[in-house]
């Protein structure tokens, strides 16, 4: 990506995370976090990944508001950048957060029957069998 796109990229999260918040509170999203926005080099399309804290309802029902409300969306996406064109954007879920989650919690899973301190009494032994030899 150049750093033309970067930089509308970047702005465009910004933006989408305000307009979100503040011009779609009647949706009762919840906290939505626009994650990361990924841009067409010719800044004509995009993609903006959400994640959703402290809602009640699935993730693709949230994203499928959002949707429903692509256009408005746009227009007030176009009335606080000054683009050429402003980007036909598509709203996908980010389900990355709850992708971490899961892989700690196995984590954790398998280290809750380990005793603490073991790695250093088979450390131990071996360096007792090296003071004997």
């Amino acid at each position: 990506m150049s750093i033309r796109t970067e930089k509308v990229a970047e702005e465009i999260k910004h933006q989408l995370a305000s307009i979100l918040s503040r011009e779609l509170g009647e949706l009762h999203l919840g906290l939505v976090t626009v994650t990361r926005v990924r841009i067409s080099r010719d800044l004509k399309n995009a993609k903006a990944y959400l994640s959703f804290i402290g809602n009640k309802e699935p993730a693709e029902a949230c994203i499928e508001k959002i949707n429903l409300r692509k256009k408005q969306i746009r227009m007030l996406l176009g009335k606080n950048m000054h683009l050429k064109f402003v980007p036909e954007i598509d709203f996908y879920f980010d389900d990355n957060m709850e992708y971490a989650s899961r892989i700690d919690e196995i984590i954790k899973e398998i280290h809750k029957d380990e005793v603490p301190g073991s790695e250093l009494t088979g450390d131990a032994e071996k360096t007792d069998l090296k003071n004997d030899e």
